[in-house]
Order: structure tokens, then sequence, then C-alpha cells
């Protein structure tokens, strides 16, 4: 039986005559949490970015579950199971915690704008609230519905941020440096929480972050390129004690 979930396939990313990306290839299978690691301007974004169609690669080809997504729309995308998150946070800071949610369910909604302007989708928004009332209590949330996204501290913006992307009910979440500037505290609260999630919403987490100490913690395997090109992979503890990856950190000036 086949378990691949995400194939990446001799993927090349090239703006004019800088290749940020260069003949990279990837495997995850399902259940598993890899992590894409590597000094800054690596190129591990821009990768994000190819898979869930914000860039059409220049060369290479992407699969999910066998099915080549190459070049389609991220909202297509993320309609066949994959979602993510950013760098920066994203949520909308006018809207309550149960806002932000509801409107990632909205992506999956099937009524039309007639039936919208009709009414006759009630009981599918009906349905979508109560989605969102039972996500919110299944991460320790829901007691925050209320609350204005921006007013939470920002460990707590985080998960939710994950959250919202949960809503849009992935098989695959790609969490793009989510413990970027969280105390050590909430970095590790965000590693339970990730390993969590993965299991009680039957996840594949494919991860980019700089926080060395939550990589090798939570992480099955782990990729590491530098300038574009991959220069090692392999479990945690290989990856720490790979030369070529320690002197790609040193001279990078990164930690590992």
């Amino acid at each position: 039986m086949n378990n691949n979930v995400l194939h990446i396939e001799n993927l090349t990313m090239q703006f004019g005559g800088v290749v940020a990306v260069d003949n990279f290839s990837m495997d995850i299978n399902k259940g598993e949490i890899v992590a894409l690691i590597g000094p800054n301007g690596a190129g591990k974004t821009t990768a994000f970015n190819a898979v869930t169609g914000v860039y059409m690669p220049t060369a290479g080809r992407v699969l999910l579950n066998g099915e080549n997504i190459t070049g389609l729309r991220p909202d297509q995308i993320t309609l066949r199971g994959i979602a993510r998150t950013f760098q920066n946070i994203r949520l909308f800071s006018s809207m309550t915690v149960f806002e932000n949610v509801l409107t990632a369910h909205h992506l999956r909604r099937t009524s039309n704008l007639f039936s919208a302007t009709f009414r006759l989708n009630a009981h599918e928004e009906k349905r979508m609230r109560e989605d969102t009332e039972a996500l919110l209590k299944q991460v320790d949330l829901y007691d925050l519905k209320d609350e204005m996204a921006v007013s939470l501290p920002y460990g707590k913006q985080r998960l939710l941020e994950i959250v919202r992307a949960l809503a849009s009910r992935p098989q695959l979440l790609l969490l793009d440096e989510p413990a970027a500037g969280m105390n050590p505290q909430e970095t590790d609260d965000l590693g339970e929480f990730i390993k969590r999630i993965r299991s009680e919403f039957d996840l594949t987490v494919f991860i980019i972050e700089h926080h060395m100490n939550l990589v090798m913690k939570i992480s099955d395997r782990i990729y590491v390129i530098e300038f574009g090109k991959q220069i090692a992979e392999g479990v945690p503890e290989e990856i720490q004690n790979n030369q070529d990856v320690i002197d790609a950190y040193l001279g990078g000036g990164d930690e590992l």
C-alpha cells in the first residue's frame, strides 16, 4: 500500500537569473511530521509557495496523493486537502476568534450566490457554526471565542492561525515558521499542540522552522537545503551529526 501523501519531484524555481530552489525532490508519507530546514535564504518558503500554488514552478512536479497539482490555484489546492500558515500572522484582526475560524469553514461551503441571496443556505450556515464551535472546544480555545483575535497573547494568535487552517479540513498541513517570535514555554506548548493535532485530526505535517529544538523534538524526518539544493535528509539524530548540515549552519550564522 502506498502511503505517500506529498511527492515533490525535481522542483526548480527560478526568478530571472536567481535559482531559489534547485532540482529539489522529497516525499512525505501519511501521518509523518517532516521538517524542511536550512539557513536564511535557502529557499524553504519558496518551496512552500510552489507546493501551495502561489508560484508556478519553473520545472518539476508536485503530486498530492498521486494527483499532479502543479500549477493549480491556491484555492483549488486547498480544496484538495492542503492548508498552510505563514511566517507572519495573517489573522483577521477585526474579527473574533470564532469569526476567524468560521471564515475558513466557508471555503468548503456548497451554496451558491442564488441560495445565499434567498437564504436557502441557512442549514449549511448553521452546520458551519456548529463545526466551528466543536473545533474550538476540541483545541481548548472555546473560552476565547468572543475575544478579538488581535487582543490574544502572541502565542495564542499563532495557535489560532493553525486552528483556522484546520477548519478547511486538510489532510496535509504546512506550517511556515510557526514558532517565530515565541518564548521557550510557548514553543514547548506549540510542539505538544502540533503532535496532538497530528493524532486527533489524522494529519500529515510539513513544517519549516528555525527553532532547532522544536524541529528535533517533533520531526520524524528532516530535509536540509542550502542555496536551494538538498544537502541532507534523515531522522533528527542523523541530521544533528551531519557535517554538511553543521557547516551550512555555521557558515550561515544559524544555530543547529
